[in-house]
């Protein structure tokens, strides 16, 4: 029996393992730098540091504990740690171990291991060699070097190349992968991970990185986060908790050994009364305990999705603000400012424009009554010119009314967006004010919390049956102990487990996962930016031809009045004997400018209207590609969003991790022939379904 196997509480029949602690010990206990005779209680079991040996000249740092409850000796390697007082070194060495070349701090790693396995072999020498990072392949070239010692790692770098011989097992090397760590997959990536000797296994841990820089990146690393745990949200806010990030409780291991499973099932072991106990405080313990955690995180979870359903009416309204504020921008008049609502300024500017014309209108017909004075009728007829005002101010107006009309077609076309567009948005395209993704996520976690109740009150009642079955077996000893020494036939019966149904509720919600976020914003989009363009670039389009059209009736209205007055006043004999009898050039003159001055105004509003017109006919493919993000972000916030998939991220880290918990207690479970403990098997396979059930539902809300 190894001694992982027997490291126990003194007080409880709980195993501990050795690999937990080693973990623990490498990532976060190494980097604090304890001193001699420091005690640590590393899943409460203590260590106390015998011997320290920091500001090696290579580099190297280093401590030995010794287990109170074994007395096993340990050495810790410190993994890289640039701010120690040789830290450079630890970075020469990260880089060096790409080579092939003999290190300094490796030599002196196994110099320390030597020095320590001396020291201390009247306690059997040093049993366990660990490290994280760069303590890693430290740890690593001890063992490769003494296949007596076994080697407990946690994303170690890699060995100098030669170092390990790739024809051997290693088994007294274990490496723990966490999933979130940037140098363990750089090595995977680079195909150089084959240069870690020994077994392999990937825990499920850290924190996905989200843009919180090197803090992050150092705790996935490490595999700890100050304080164990890492902050979700704002005090006080909707989902506001903690992920608890501890690689060694994510390590799993024999309820009854110690054993790591993830290379297969535990030895096996007798089906007593003791070893059922042992089940039952594991049932109460740290499987409820990590289920209980798993269930907090789903908690949050749910608690922002019903906050973004509580927010819909923010959700819409912010969209439609955007929408507006990019519409009216586009554009880049002041004169289209409110154009999406009723009362917009520009239907009273047009009544304004068409009171120029008006304006203008009035002047001309008094222009023409001094053209047609008596004198002026003389040139008149001589040269053929006048002002038709009542035609070419007709159609001016006529054509600002059709103007205005198109206007208030493009603020219904605009309201329309915004109304019903924009909200079935939200519903993937559908004609349906239906906040589609939140609705569905809502009622797929009712479920889950529905089936979460029911699995916490299965692993309840299979503890409750555990126990109760060793306290029979213990029974059955005892009656078949008292029947031996009495000579009487043994009276006692086995009481078999109830087999009670636990059916987890189906769920018809979420079925396509968290991919329904994407499909309603993809159908949502493409089904927007077609009414879009199919209803609006039309209206520009006409809006932008009647621009041209007025202004070019504007060029006609102006060029006539001018044409007027330099008939009238043009170099003839005529007109030089008109303007010594009389004032009437300068008459001319003040009417025309009069004309002139509201058609000038007129044509220059025009013209600025048409170039926002054009600019947005242009511009609105791009306005539409750009708002796009704004739909994403309101279906449903991206920190909300990014948050849940931490939460439940982590949750089903815990699910799978008891699956493979119960995998092995079925193992061990299915090896009795007895009834009692075949049925209690039967009923662990079931409770084991209904973690793989519920875990798949959890997954379905999970990006």
């Amino acid at each position: 029996m190894t001694s992982q196997q027997i490291t126990r509480d003194k007080t409880k029949s709980i195993v501990y393992s050795d690999d937990k602690n080693l973990v623990q010990l490498a990532g976060q206990e190494a980097y604090k730098k304890p001193k001699r005779d420091t005690e640590l209680y590393v899943n409460d079991v203590e260590f106390i540091v015998v011997d320290t040996h920091y500001g090696d000249p290579t580099g190297l740092d280093s401590l030995t504990v010794v287990n109170s409850d074994t007395d096993e000796v340990s050495i810790v390697y410190v993994g890289t740690d640039a701010a120690a007082e040789n830290g450079k070194q630890d970075i020469l060495t990260d880089a060096q171990l790409l080579s092939d070349l003999t290190l300094p701090q490796l030599e002196a790693a196994q110099e320390y291991y030597k020095e320590m396995n001396e020291k201390f072999e009247s306690l059997g020498g040093v049993k366990f060699v660990t490290g994280n990072s760069l303590g890693g392949p430290l740890a690593n070239s001890v063992a490769i070097e003494n296949p007596e010692v076994k080697s407990v790692t946690l994303n170690a770098a890699l060995l100098p190349k030669g170092m390990a011989d790739p024809d051997k097992n290693y088994d007294n090397i274990t490496n723990y992968f966490t999933n979130y760590d940037v140098l363990t997959g750089t090595l995977i990536a680079l195909n150089l991970d084959s240069r870690i000797p020994g077994k392999r296994y990937d825990i499920s841990t850290g924190i996905p990185e989200i843009g919180e820089g090197f803090n992050i990146l150092k705790n996935n690393h490490t595999g700890y986060t100050e304080g164990g745990k890492y902050e979700i949200g704002q005090p006080g806010s909707p989902g506001h908790g903690y992920i608890y990030d501890e690689a060694d409780a994510h390590i799993m291991t024999s309820i009854w050994t110690g054993e790591p499973l993830y290379g297969g099932h535990s030895d096996r072991i007798e089906i007593n009364r003791d070893n059922l106990n042992l089940l039952a405080e594991a049932m109460g313990g740290d499987v409820l305990t990590r289920l209980r955690q798993a269930q907090e995180y789903l908690t949050h979870s749910e608690e922002i999705a019903q906050h973004e359903g509580d927010r819909y009416s923010e959700r819409l309204s912010r969209l439609q603000m955007i929408f507006e504020d990019s519409f009216e921008n586009m554009i880049g008049n002041p004169l289209f400012i409110g154009i999406t609502t009723t009362s917009h300024r520009l239907t009273s500017e047009i009544d304004h424009l068409i009171s120029l014309v008006n304006m203008a209108e009035n002047a001309s017909r008094s222009l023409n009554g001094v053209l047609n004075s008596p004198p002026v009728e003389l040139v008149e007829h001589l040269f053929n010119r006048s002002i038709s005002v009542e035609s070419i101010f007709g159609q001016a107006r006529s054509q600002l009314l059709e103007f205005k009309g198109e206007i208030t077609n493009l603020t219904g076309f605009l309201q329309n967006i915004l109304h019903k567009e924009i909200p079935e948005l939200f519903s993937g395209g559908k004609e349906t004010l239906e906040d589609l993704l939140v609705n569905d996520m809502l009622a797929h976690y009712k479920i889950i919390d529905y089936n979460t109740a029911k699995l916490n009150s299965n692993i309840a009642e299979f503890q409750d049956q555990v126990e109760k079955l060793g306290t029979n077996f213990g029974e059955r000893d005892a009656s078949l102990s008292s029947s031996i020494s009495s000579g009487a036939s043994v009276q006692h019966t086995v009481v078999m487990p109830k087999k009670n149904e636990y059916i987890l509720e189906a769920s018809d919600h979420m079925l396509i996962g968290m991919k329904v976020k994407e499909v309603i914003l993809e159908g949502s989009f493409e089904g927007f930016k077609g009414v879009s363009h199919r209803l609006l670039l039309p209206l520009l389009g006409g809006l932008t031809g009647l621009a041209f059209a007025i202004e070019n009736t504007l060029e006609i209205i102006s060029a006539q009045i001018k044409g007027a007055m330099n008939i009238a006043l043009s170099g003839t004999v005529p007109g030089k004997i008109i303007s010594i009898f009389s004032d009437f050039d300068d008459k001319i003159r003040s009417y025309v400018s009069s004309a002139l001055e509201p058609v000038d105004e007129l044509a220059a509003t025009i013209e600025g209207l048409r170039d926002g017109l054009t600019r947005l006919t242009i511009g609105f493919p791009a306005l539409l590609e750009s708002f796009k993000p704004y739909i994403d972000a309101a279906i449903f916030d991206s920190t909300g969003y990014a948050n849940i998939h931490l939460y439940n991220v982590s949750a089903m880290a815990i699910h799978e991790e008891m699956e493979m918990l119960f995998d092995d207690i079925i193992y061990q479970l299915s090896h009795h022939k007895g009834k009692s403990v075949q049925a209690l098997c039967e009923i662990s396979k079931k409770l084991k379904d209904n973690m793989i059930q519920l875990r798949e539902q959890v997954d379905r809300v999970t990006l």
